[in-house]
């Protein structure tokens, strides 16, 4: 059953509309796969938050005994991952590392699950006769990272389980939820006694009482209750002239020329257009690192006078452009 639709809006810029396109097709898989199953509920483009931080959830599976995560990527060429978990992709003919998805999802579940912990007492029923309150343990809670159809996977003799095609998410799925189901039988349990001891070990990784139809049903309506909209932004409009204008900006750091730089340039990740972002210095230099979608954005380098390249050069939480050319200099990011 699709809980949630896909209801956002593709972005303006290039990169977001080819994320959106591959969450929108992932949502088709998954209305395929599971729009007439009782027992399965699809929520698209969830956004949950928990003191102060933000889980977005590209698509959250809710099935019977547990959640899985599922985090899209788009990728039109390769994507490469090395036996450490570092992934990496091709920009300009150049190789560029990327945050990891898999860590990405592994982190969107544990806020979830320390959502639905809060509530354990509205959302579970009491076991082991009333005694014991009911949670949500880590053991059902699954992440699938699904690499759009036309992109390729580079696994460099690392072949983690949770990355796979998008039309191949569905079988995962349906492969979760039957060594659930084979685990938590009679037969599953018979066989967790006398197997070896990875075989033991496995099968009691997989054994869990299902949700009842109460606990589905008061799930369902919870995740609904706590999806926060994220706001829409296709055009970004002048204020108003009647509006009180910002403050001027802090005084400029002391390597650079003050008459050259009165203002830091805002800089916004490409990706979901956010302002919450923080300069970091990785393998090609400084670039911003977006802290609500975890996506890279570079620094631009191109001197705004001479149009000749710069070098951006640090000094506490600042972070200037500094032009050798034509002595041009201008802050272009503060680190809170």
């Amino acid at each position: 059953m699709i809980a949630k639709e896909k209801t956002t809006l593709a972005p303006s810029d290039k990169f977001g509309r080819a994320g959106h396109e591959a969450e929108l097709q992932m949502a088709f898989y998954l209305r395929r796969a599971f729009a007439e199953s009782p027992d399965v509920f699809v929520f698209n483009d969830l956004r949950l938050e928990r003191n102060g931080e933000c889980a977005q959830i590209d698509h959250l599976v809710f099935h019977r005994y547990g959640f899985v995560i599922i985090e899209s990527k788009s990728v039109i060429g390769t994507i490469t991952v090395n036996p450490k978990g570092e992934f990496s992709r091709i920009f300009d003919g150049y190789p560029r590392g990327i945050p990891s998805p898999i860590h990405q999802a592994r982190l969107q579940a544990e806020l979830l699950m320390k959502l639905l912990n809060d509530h354990k007492e509205r959302l579970r029923r009491k076991l082991l006769f009333g005694l014991k309150q009911g949670e949500f343990g880590d053991v059902r809670f699954r992440t699938l990272v699904a690499i759009s159809d036309q992109g390729v996977i580079n696994r460099q003799n690392c072949d983690p389980p949770q990355l796979c095609k998008a039309e191949r998410i569905t079988d995962e799925i349906r492969e979760i939820i039957r060594r659930i189901v084979h685990s938590s039988s009679f037969v599953g349990l018979l066989q967790a006694t006398v197997g070896d001891r990875a075989k033991v070990a496995e099968l009691e990784k997989d054994q869990m009482p299902a949700y009842t139809d109460e606990e589905m049903s008061g799930i369902r309506a919870f995740l609904l209750e706590r999806h926060v909209a994220r706001e829409q932004r296709q055009t970004v409009e002048p204020p108003p002239q009647s509006l009180p204008q910002p403050p001027p900006p802090p005084p400029p750091i002391a390597m650079v020329t003050p008459s050259l730089a009165q203002m830091v340039v805002a800089i916004t990740c490409r990706y979901c257009k956010s302002a919450d972002v923080t300069a970091q210095h990785g393998r090609y230099g400084y670039y911003i690192k977006c802290n609500a979608c975890q996506g890279n954005t570079p620094i631009d380098y191109t001197c705004g006078n001479c149009k000749k390249k710069a070098r951006i050069q640090k000094s506490g939480n600042q972070f200037a452009r500094v032009c050798e050319a034509c002595g041009n200099s201008v802050v272009v990011h503060e680190n809170r």
